[in-house]
């Protein structure tokens, strides 16, 4: 694949500012736009230093690596295409970013959630920026309302317009913005998670 044929997004913010992260080209493995990850991180710059966060549907990783380089202590990056997870590990590398940091996870977002991994690495942001697809996303937040968190844990999900949430969801919607055709909804866990 030509060098000019992969698309770079850049970090915005933190010790890793400028630092070019490159993505595969074409639509299947998308990178979060540049405006609304920007604003994403400014709702949420008090709760990043220190955390533990979770990249769902990583790609080759701007979303965690944003984080990382705004503080959070550790990163897990969750994706299954094949050329997404390499180029990822190629920006890692780049970042300087090394185990101590981040975790690349490369199995679908549905198995790892499926096998305890939550509950495992207790993460305290949870990132989803699936494919869009009313019924993927909605089918991912109630899968991801079914598990177990730490107290406080913060899920944000990017979705289209047509997420309809489940009434029953235990989970509490806390913020929605709209970035173009883009929507991000904040959640908490109903009662606060694990006490």
């Amino acid at each position: 694949m030509a060098e000019r044929s992969k698309r770079e997004v850049r970090v915005i913010a933190g010790f890793l500012k400028g630092t070019r992260l490159r993505y595969p080209p074409g639509r299947a493995i998308r990178p979060t736009m540049q405006q609304t990850k920007a604003a994403v991180f400014d709702s949420i710059a008090g709760s990043v230093p220190g955390a533990v966060f979770l990249d769902l549907f990583a790609g080759a990783g701007g979303v965690g690596i944003e984080a990382v380089s705004r503080g959070a202590g550790f990163a897990h990056f969750v994706e299954n295409d094949h050329e997404a997870v390499r180029l990822l590990r190629e920006n890692l590398k780049a970042c300087g970013l090394g185990r101590d940091r981040v975790s690349v996870h490369p199995v679908s977002v549905f198995d790892f959630l499926a096998n305890a991994n939550i509950r495992r690495i207790r993460p305290d942001i949870v990132y989803a920026d699936p494919f869009y697809g009313g019924e993927d996303s909605a089918m991912l937040l109630a899968f991801l309302g079914s598990l177990r968190y730490p107290m406080k844990c913060l899920i944000i999900l990017e979705h289209s317009k047509d997420l309809i949430l489940d009434e029953n969801l235990p989970l509490e919607r806390t913020k929605i913005r709209r970035f173009g055709g883009t929507w991000v909804s904040h959640f908490l866990p109903a009662g606060g998670g694990e006490r």
